[in-house]
């Protein structure tokens, strides 16, 4: 056995080899954790606990997904997923900004009582006490919910104040329902308004009746301050739906909506229209061939970026697949474009694109983007994805490729799956806007956009995922 060499840098620097054996120290110790159950010992690193350890004495299931280096905890239908070297996670299909980093030491993960905290709270418990005896609870303070109904022109929509915490949201025929991570209760009457019937209150959700023509036609959150939107609409004739295979589920995203027009062509043709209509064809395609397709709006509606993203990862999507036409300065430019995600655009037209399609996103969104655990996770997932899709728009075409493009598009932010966001033309040309109103040609399009995913699905994945940043 070698003896330590220890090297002093200065007349007041610490010996390094006593630096080392301090953090062996360190690495030895635990921490008592007070459960309901009683007192049980969790591994400490320093002022960093094992959030492995944790999750599971909450009765949450820890697992590991090796191709993603990333962990699920998963506590009756709530779940939180996050990735050793990131400060991210994704806690019910949305990105939570956790209060530090997270580091994988041999089969543990750790992070800071902060982060620890984090993490559990969305699966419904609470951290408390000192770091030095951490008490582990299940989260009893409940939150005074105030519902008002506001009426606008865009329709009738329930705002839902007095939590921070974006609910999980199911609805029916008849119903909507709110899912909470903590106890609740109503701090004053429920409002009244035809377009409801009542409500029944449970322990951590409530359950809104509509009227019988009535039905839920988006939800998404407000800030400053907190509040959540359910919107309402007029119930639509319900279409039957042929029962699909059991399989792969691929997320559509046709850009844009309701009063987000998107790009408009010189003639004033609208791209969220455009865009719909393609984004149907696919899916039908998809479904004739034995693939699952869902769409984020099925209508002309207004959908937010962030909840976009929230669809395919509650679905648990093989693909997300975001639709949109172009938009330049430059008349002439025409052709298709895709794009994958990056913390860094490719180029300035990758730059321009991606600023255009995050008008509306908040601040906040845009940061996360600068580290994003799907981003690395699928990567190269995400690459091959937009190379097929590619590489059929420029057969259909038949011109000059424009190659695929990396930029920071919020809507693909937080996505746990590859995922590729595809400009099918520039609306802005003249010649290329009328094309792309053509019902022939958006069949063309939904067309090779169903078999490029197809292939994506069907072709056995080579890809080997980047190890998130800091991973040991």
């Amino acid at each position: 056995m070698k003896a330590c060499r220890c090297s002093v840098l200065s007349t007041f620097s610490v010996p390094l080899c006593l630096v080392a054996t301090l953090l062996v120290a360190a690495a030895a110790t635990a921490v008592p954790v007070t459960t309901p159950e009683g007192s049980v010992e969790v591994a400490a690193r320093g002022d960093l606990l094992d959030v492995l350890a944790l999750l599971r004495l909450t009765g949450a299931e820890v697992g590991f997904a090796p191709a993603a280096g990333s962990f699920t905890a998963t506590l009756a239908d709530l779940e939180v997923q996050f990735t050793p070297g990131s400060s991210l996670a994704v806690a019910g299909g949305r990105l939570l900004d956790l209060p530090g980093p997270l580091r994988q030491m041999g089969d543990s993960v750790f992070g800071s009582f902060a982060t620890a905290a984090a993490l559990v709270a969305p699966l419904g418990w609470s951290l408390g006490g000192p770091p030095a005896a951490p008490v582990l609870s299940k989260t009893t303070a409940r939150e005074r919910l105030i519902l008002t109904v506001v009426r606008a022109e865009s329709g009738v929509m329930v705002v839902v104040s007095g939590t921070a915490r974006r609910p999980r949201v199911s609805s029916s025929a008849s119903a909507v329902t709110l899912q909470f991570t903590a106890p609740i209760e109503l701090g004053a009457a429920l409002p009244l308004a035809d377009e409801l019937r009542g409500a029944e209150l449970g322990e951590d959700s409530i359950t809104l009746r509509l009227a019988p023509d009535q039905e839920m036609a988006s939800s998404y959150p407000l800030e400053d301050p907190p509040r959540f939107v359910i919107r309402l609409q007029k119930a639509q004739p319900v279409v039957p739906m042929v029962q699909q295979p059991q399989g792969p589920v691929i997320v559509l995203d046709p850009g844009h909506g309701g009063e987000d027009l998107g790009a408009q062509s010189p003639t004033g043709a609208a791209e969220k229209d455009i865009v719909l209509a393609v984004a149907r064809g696919v899916a039908a395609r998809l479904q004739v061939a034995g693939i699952t397709a869902r769409l984020t709006r099925e209508r002309d509606e207004l959908v937010g970026l962030a909840e976009r993203t929230a669809v395919a990862n509650r679905l648990q999507a093989a693909a997300f697949v975001s639709i949109h036409v172009n938009a330049s300065p430059a008349r002439s430019a025409r052709g298709a474009e895709t794009y994958y995600m990056s913390a860094d655009p490719s180029d300035t037209q990758a730059a321009q694109s991606a600023a255009r399609e995050n008008v509306g996103a908040s601040e906040d969104a845009l940061q996360l983007i600068l580290w994003d655990l799907a981003y690395v996770a699928n990567l190269n997932s995400s690459a091959r994805l937009a190379h097929t899709i590619q590489e059929r728009l420029n057969a259909l075409q038949g011109i000059k490729d424009r190659g695929v493009r990396q930029a920071p598009f919020v809507v693909l932010t937080g996505a746990t799956m590859p995922s590729a966001l595809v400009e099918l033309g520039f609306i802005s040309n003249p010649e290329e806007a009328n094309r792309l109103q053509d019902a022939t040609v958006q069949d063309q399009l939904a067309s090779v956009l169903a078999e490029a995913i197809a292939e994506f699905v069907r072709t056995p994945s080579l890809d080997i995922a980047s190890p998130p940043a800091g991973t040991p």
